[in-house]
């Protein structure tokens, strides 16, 4: 049993852009934040559309954000912490992989609520749980975790990119997830669900009854056992 290609988890990278690009679009002149792009924002300004009044990237490091090119404008702040010096400015906020490293998941959500103006929309990529590997990781100490990473994919562990994971509101469940978000003050809310992974790759056995289930769940659509969603919410 195979997974459909617009469920199976590769499409939640390649199609980012083309949904950050076509929400981008609907706003002439649009301001946009990109949440934890740190030293290096996800994007050239190249790569998105010419409509762009500013590309904004935000980290809570300063060191961090000294690094990014001066072609951006830069916020530094916590996702869960004051946010009024940038209440109401923009039009997009999107994030690709962070808001699993957010210990408070509905502070972030109400500060991205706040940092909007009306009718702006946030946007996010995020693993979710309940993902086998990403349970383990949750649950594991981060030493180990990380150590298993590392032993695993040896490019991650020559870069020493890990950083610890909370997974705080990070569910697949749609259902719950979208009745959080309107909680915490947007209007509406979509999620699309993405299945499968690659962490069981070099494992045997285990990466065959992990696809399996995988693919399963994304014939029934059991969104709670997917790896990666598509958050889009509109204030």
């Amino acid at each position: 049993m195979a997974i459909d290609n617009d469920k199976y988890f590769p499409a939640a990278f390649n199609d980012y852009l083309q949904t950050l690009t076509d929400l981008i679009r609907q706003y002439p002149d649009a301001k946009i934040l990109e949440l934890g792009g740190g030293r290096l924002p996800s994007f050239k300004l190249h790569q998105l559309p010419s409509s762009i009044s500013t590309y904004t990237v935000n980290d809570i490091d300063p060191a961090e954000l000294a690094m990014t090119s001066d072609d951006y404008d830069k916020a530094c702040f916590d996702v869960v912490g004051d946010v009024s010096q940038f209440k109401g400015q923009f039009d997009v906020i999107f994030s690709r992989t962070l808001i699993e490293h957010v210990k408070d998941g509905v502070k972030m959500h109400e500060n991205v609520v706040s940092l909007l103006k009306p009718g702006g929309v946030a946007f996010h990529l995020a693993p979710t749980l309940y993902s086998p590997p990403f349970v383990m990781n949750k649950l594991l100490p981060e030493r180990l975790s990380q150590r298993l990473l590392y032993t695993f994919f040896p490019k991650r562990g020559a870069h020493k990119d890990k950083f610890p994971a909370y997974y705080s509101w990070c569910f697949g469940n749609r259902a719950k997830m979208t009745a959080m978000l309107l909680k915490a003050g947007f209007a509406d809310a979509t999620i699309r669900s993405f299945y499968g992974h690659d962490y069981f790759r070099k494992i045997p056995i285990v990466r065959q009854v992990d696809g399996a289930f995988s693919a399963l769940a994304a014939k029934h659509d059991w969104s709670s056992f997917g790896s990666y969603a598509h958050i889009i919410a509109r204030r």
